[in-house]
């Protein structure tokens, strides 16, 4: 595609990390699966730890290099100890059993492809997803003798709330889908012995997590507690290492203003990589496409700056607010408000990069219903 890309720059950035901020050699340790809770030979720098030992930067390079290896892949850090204690008290990672991952993950499948069969109905009959220069705010066509019920009421909202809504629910969906459906192949061949434990999907921390985390935090719980932290020290850290060399605690406000400013100012520049140096057949130029996708990630900053003041404020006149189901009820309709004004930014280029001209799904059930037909594909 030419350019730089989302991968090559997140391998710069996560370069960077532990080049730079962390000193593996000497505060990193990986936490392995042990065999009945004991290391395998007991050496002074593996120590039983609940089923886990503790591995040190080997000095023999055939355990070296898998130890290298494997942090270079560890972008959440799971079941490893870095020196810090906000990280390290959540380790190791709790695994889960087999049984208990593959019903999880099955019916994470199944509903992120009603969400994408769903979602897709609507993107389907709607130009804002297929024509250049549609404004989000712009009415909904006159309906086909096809258009569905569903969709027929969701034309009662103002466009933007249905639109926005879309992206931002294909986008969980795939993701969830992506971090469920592949994985069950590999916790049936671990379960014949034929893969370790280690790289099996059941003994890694789940994709997202808990969505309460948004009605208690709004913003910061949605980025720093639901959505998926897979980039979270490649683009934080840097951050954080900045504030401890100026003497800034992060749990200060000035602190946690530099922790989020690099989060989302390096997660704007490696979005960016969507989009292909020279693409092809768009109205719009890749610089401008680029900016649009930076422009999502930047936006958030001073949007945490206004939620911590107003947070800092209700917490003062109001403590008895805090917690109530009227505050939480409260965040998450800013929470949603503020993502319907900027979510938009992300679909001008994708709609230009044409997200949309195909269906996502093979087969549709909504297609079967409508009378489409059951392929999607053809």
């Amino acid at each position: 595609m030419g350019g730089f890309d989302v991968i090559s720059v997140n391998v710069v950035q996560w370069s960077f990390v532990l080049l730079v901020c962390y000193d593996p050699r000497r505060t990193f340790s990986r936490l392995r699966i042990a065999k009945e809770g004991v290391s395998a030979d007991g050496r002074a720098d593996k120590r039983s730890l609940d089923g886990y030992w503790e591995q040190r930067y080997p000095e023999k390079l055939s355990e070296r290099i898998p130890w290298v290896l494997t942090l270079l892949v560890s972008l959440r850090l799971s079941n490893w100890r870095i020196g810090e204690p906000s990280h390290d008290h959540t380790q190791p990672i709790k695994p889960m059993s087999r049984r208990e991952f593959c019903h999880r993950a099955t019916l994470l499948a199944l509903q992120s492809f009603l969400i994408l069969d769903i979602t897709s109905a609507f993107v389907r009959e709607d130009p804002y997803f297929h024509v250049s220069g549609t404004s989000i705010d712009d009415p909904w066509p006159i309906p086909q003798p096809s258009t569905s019920i569903y969709i027929e009421i969701l034309r009662k909202l103002p466009p933007r709330i249905p639109r926005a809504t879309i992206l931002a629910t294909q986008a969980y969906a795939c993701i969830t889908q992506g971090g469920s459906l592949p994985t069950i192949p590999v916790v049936a061949i671990n379960a014949l012995g034929f893969w370790p434990d280690e790289w099996s999907p059941q003994t890694w921390p789940i994709f997202f997590g808990p969505f309460s985390s948004v009605t208690e935090r709004g913003l910061r719980g949605l980025w720093g507690g639901w959505w998926h932290q897979t980039n979270r020290y490649t683009t934080s850290t840097p951050g954080r290492t900045l504030s401890q060399a100026l003497g800034i605690s992060t749990a200060s406000t000035l602190g946690y203003a530099i922790l989020t400013t690099s989060a989302f100012l390096l997660s704007g520049m490696m979005h960016m990589g969507l989009v292909p140096s020279k693409p092809r057949e768009t109205q719009l130029s890749a610089s401008e496409m680029k900016l649009y996708i930076a422009s999502f990630f930047w936006l958030q900053i001073p949007a945490f700056v206004f939620e911590i003041q107003v947070s800092a404020i209700c917490e003062r006149f109001s403590p008895a607010l805090k917690g109530s189901s009227f505050a939480r009820a409260l965040t998450l309709f800013w929470v949603f408000s503020w993502m319907v004004f900027t979510l938009p930014l992300l679909a001008v280029p994708f709609r230009e990069l044409r997200y949309w001209k195909y269906p996502p799904l093979p087969i549709s059930i909504i297609g079967v219903i409508t009378g489409r037909g059951l392929w999607n594909w053809t």
